[in-house]
């Protein structure tokens, strides 16, 4: 009787593959993968029956027998820890994308878990000088301090219900001898642009999200905002 060849990390790629193309959420991947362990169940059940059979008919050993569904049981084994660990994994942590500008530390780090921004301030001359934020996090708004300095002009983006930011474009420039955002604007899912604030120049970069939303910022900033990146949600 001739070994079978159970190809099981092709069934658990399989796997893998519907959950990123289950948009980062687990549970239609997970559901898959349960049913793809049901399948290996079933093999498996078939292939102890086949040993036993070849037993008895003596066309196979029975220590090769017995070493074969070890194997058999080590390999379900491994799928069952897969699922398992699949089912502990938490989505909730949104995505971060970036950051552009000065490289260093991080001195603001907001929307990690925020499910929606609602206003965003900025101060803005040749540069922008500073950013605050109101966004959503458990159903509760946080408003931020000012990030940045107290120079420019004052703007307000204030996004209506059901509204969220969807692009966001910015430059990264010189100014007073220092490398800072010069220019931000931002699009949302109604087709509103807001910006560009600040005079821009530099190197442009860009931030289009086709399937989720902007929630949330860090980066930067001293006297200017130095360097910005995105929390994205996926919707």
């Amino acid at each position: 009787m001739a070994c079978t060849n159970l190809n099981f990390n092709v069934d658990v790629n399989k796997c893998f593959n519907w959950l990123s193309k289950s948009g980062g959420k687990p549970k239609i991947g997970i559901k898959k993968l349960k049913k793809e362990i049901e399948k290996l169940k079933a093999k498996r059940h078939d292939i102890k029956s086949k040993i036993e059979e070849a037993k008895r008919e003596g066309r196979l050993a029975s220590e090769e027998a017995k070493q074969w569904q070890r194997d058999l049981e080590s390999l379900e084994g491994q799928v069952a820890v897969i699922f398992e660990d699949f089912t502990r994994i938490s989505f909730q942590n949104n995505i971060k994308v970036g950051p552009w500008g000065v490289a260093g530390d991080c001195n603001f780090d907001i929307g990690r878990s925020a499910s929606q921004i609602t206003k965003v301030r900025l101060h803005t001359g040749v540069v922008v000088d500073n950013l605050e934020i109101s966004y959503i996090v458990d159903g509760k708004n946080v408003e931020t301090r000012r990030l940045g300095g107290g120079g420019g002009r004052y703007h307000t983006v204030e996004l209506l219900p059901g509204e969220y930011i969807n692009s966001m474009v910015g430059f990264v420039g010189a100014f007073n001898g220092e490398s800072c955002i010069s220019q931000l604007k931002f699009k949302t899912n109604f087709g509103n642009t807001h910006g560009p604030f600040g005079e821009g120049g530099g190197n442009e970069f860009t931030v289009p999200v086709t399937d989720g939303r902007i929630v949330g910022f860090f980066g930067q900033y001293d006297k200017y905002l130095k360097e910005i990146g995105v929390y994205v949600a996926l919707n």
